[in-house]
């Protein structure tokens, strides 16, 4: 992980935002794969956002460090949205990394998650 200040985390939430208006218009096109990883690099933009916002601290290459900053940025909530970012990783690797086809449903499924999780930490920031 690395220190990052505080004003960062209106930058990586508005990046969260174009990319989930992205992953909706990819969508929209039926490009199905697209639409996911859209949707699930808002997430990665989004917690980058809360993180930030309330560690000042922002994940590096790895995954699972965002996930645990993640939880120790929401400690002090006493609720976190760490299932549907753990998820949403894992569909990351699983669909964008892999020669797999999607389809309209798995991409209607990780907006919905990703709209969800994006959500939450736009309460919290």
């Amino acid at each position: 992980m690395q220190p990052i200040q505080k004003g960062n985390a209106k930058t990586r939430l508005e990046d969260a935002l174009e990319f989930i208006e992205s992953a909706k218009e990819n969508l929209r096109e039926k490009r199905f794969k697209a639409s996911i990883d859209h949707s699930i690099t808002s997430c990665i933009a989004a917690n980058d956002a809360f993180t930030i916002s309330h560690l000042e601290k922002i994940a590096n290459i790895s995954h699972y460090e965002a996930l645990d900053l993640h939880r120790d940025a929401a400690k002090k909530f006493g609720e976190n949205k760490l299932h549907i970012l753990r998820l949403l990783l894992n569909e990351r690797h699983r669909i964008t990394y892999r020669p797999v086809k999607t389809n309209k449903h798995e991409s209607e499924l990780n907006l919905k998650r990703a709209v969800d999780f994006i959500t939450w930490v736009k309460e919290h920031v």
